[in-house]
């Protein structure tokens, strides 16, 4: 049993950094170069939620798996410590999916709406500016986060 429990904190683990990888350093700058900004836009609506549903997915399965080692090994500093850290990817993608992406999407198409007028107004610019570059620094953490799982799996 230890060893699936193993082999399934391995995947989540794998899937996770998987995931932003590919869309990070794949994915998005070849869209980014590939399309029109509008195009662009429409691909990642349809993409980022199921993005970081995967990331959710991928948390729920550490933490799952985490609870089986727990029960079987007991309770130490490198489990707590693996535990709190899916604690944070959990938290990281949930907010990121819901509210931020919500968000960031209504100002988004506020933004659109003014330039189509001719104006944009600077404070909501800058607050859509800032919401990306949190979901840029949140998507870092869960990298990082992952790189982190993935170093702690070898002193289970």
């Amino acid at each position: 049993m230890a060893t699936v429990l193993n082999y399934l904190y391995l995947l989540a683990t794998g899937v996770l950094i998987g995931k932003v990888v590919l869309l990070s350093f794949i994915v998005a700058p070849i869209l980014a170069r590939t399309l029109e900004r509008e195009p662009f836009g429409q691909v990642a609506r349809q993409l980022f939620p199921t993005y970081y549903a995967l990331g959710m997915g991928a948390a729920g399965l550490g933490l799952a798996a985490l609870c089986g080692i727990l029960i079987i090994q007991g309770l130490s500093t490198t489990l707590l410590l693996a535990w709190s850290i899916w604690i944070v990817v959990l938290v990281a993608e949930s907010y990121c999916r819901t509210p931020l992406t919500l968000l960031s999407n209504a100002m988004r198409d506020r933004l659109k709406e003014q330039e189509a007028q001719g104006g944009v107004d600077p404070t909501l610019r800058g607050s859509w500016n800032k919401l990306h570059q949190r979901s840029i620094y949140l998507n870092s953490l869960v990298l990082v986060a992952g790189l982190c799982l993935l170093g702690l799996a070898g002193h289970m």
